[in-house]
């Protein structure tokens, strides 16, 4: 095959490894964040820290305290006749009062734990649907928050079990569940397929270089740009739909806060995808045949030569390192730190194994095919 035909199929096995990249990302964060009920719950109690998220939530449960027909009627039962028709008045002033009081309630601990189990149950819900349950399919999925709305009547003096139906809010139903199902069922297949497409992408594209050092580097531009891209088009569908939902109504600073959470782990997925491009590059790099990489073989050769041991040892520390800060992608995935492990002692066996030739005045074991014009 001839060097221009490598360098051909290699640069276009790297860019689809890009593209692949992108999804794989974008189904481990929906795998992970949105479709595990755990880390769901425990996102959506990061979202009732949100100032914004308290307000939006207070105000709701206010409303849909007030505009029942509870305390219009305690009010009106506590009247006398001639002032009955002020009820009214007084049942919508009381919001504001409501709303003061659902803000406390909503910083105390009770109140979080049943935020986190109406979380739980809705999340179970809407699982057990995309699994095929027929029966929750036809109610859709329901978030429950009339237990927080007994509470805070408690708090108010009003009868808990006097809210009725208010506080409940179905969503996804009906035709949206079988698309969603569709989505979700793509998702939980493309997660595994796309990953282990890109580990073929990049080692194929690595092999085909005609420069294996270059190729490195090109896989780590793969790589860059595509945690570059995902972190773009996050910030950029951030504003779109935060907008959106703005001019449809909803309180701008709770949907940007909402955006932000919820795509709190795409952000750092994206974000170690770019550490790990630029390891790649870095690797890439020593390996070269600039002066400058020569220059760094030659400075770290007696360490690699007389301390392998070391080096090995070393290596695997700031690989356990960049794992426990997150700094690469999957990085709590049992199978990704062995990966990274491994992946991490065959660069330092070939730069060993590339210093040692070089010290003792041997031509490398396959020397970089001169550039085609």
């Amino acid at each position: 095959m001839s060097p221009l035909l490598r360098r051909t199929l290699s640069s276009v096995l790297l860019v689809l490894a890009c593209l692949v990249a992108v999804v794989a990302v974008l189904g481990a964060w929906a795998d992970r964040q949105l479709l595990n009920t755990d880390n769901w719950v425990d996102t959506s109690s990061r979202l009732l820290q949100e100032p914004a998220i308290q307000d939006a939530t207070a105000a709701y449960l206010a409303d849909q305290l007030v505009d029942g027909p509870t305390i219009q009627a305690k009010l009106k039962d506590g009247l006398p006749p001639r002032l009955q028709p002020l009820a009214a008045p007084l049942a919508a002033a009381s919001g504001e009062i409501a709303e003061r009081t659902a803000r406390r309630l909503i910083a105390s601990g009770a109140f979080q734990r049943l935020w986190r189990n109406t979380n739980r149950h809705a999340h179970e819900q809407f699982i057990e649907i995309v699994d095929g349950n027929s029966r929750l399919a036809n109610l859709g999925v329901v978030i429950d928050l009339r237990p927080q709305l007994g509470v805070l009547a408690t708090r108010l003096g009003v009868l808990p079990d006097a809210t009725g139906d208010h506080g409940t809010v179905h969503v996804l139903k009906g035709d949206n569940l079988k698309t969603i199902r569709q989505v979700v069922h793509a998702v939980r297949t493309l997660r595994w397929v796309s990953i282990v497409l890109l580990i073929v992408l990049l080692v194929a594209g690595v092999a085909l270089a005609p420069d294996r050092s270059r190729g490195i580097i090109y896989a780590g531009v793969a790589l860059l740009i595509a945690g570059l891209l995902l972190l773009v088009a996050r910030r950029a569908g951030g504003n779109y739909v935060v907008k959106t939902l703005a001019d449809s109504g909803t309180d701008e600073p709770a949907a940007r806060a909402t955006w932000s959470i919820a795509t709190s782990l795409l952000h750092d997925i994206a974000g170690a995808l770019v550490v790990l491009g630029v390891v790649d590059i870095a690797a890439g790099w020593l390996a070269g045949g600039t002066s400058w990489a020569r220059s760094a073989r030659r400075f770290t050769a007696p360490a690699l030569i007389a301390h392998g041991g070391l080096v090995y040892a070393g290596v695997l520390v700031l690989v356990l390192v960049l794992l426990a800060a997150g700094l690469l992608p999957a990085a709590g995935q049992l199978w990704a730190i062995l990966f990274y492990a491994l992946l991490a002692a065959a660069g330092v066996w070939a730069l060993r194994r590339q210093v040692i030739r070089e010290a003792a005045g041997l031509p490398p074991v396959a020397p970089p095919v001169a550039a085609v014009p």
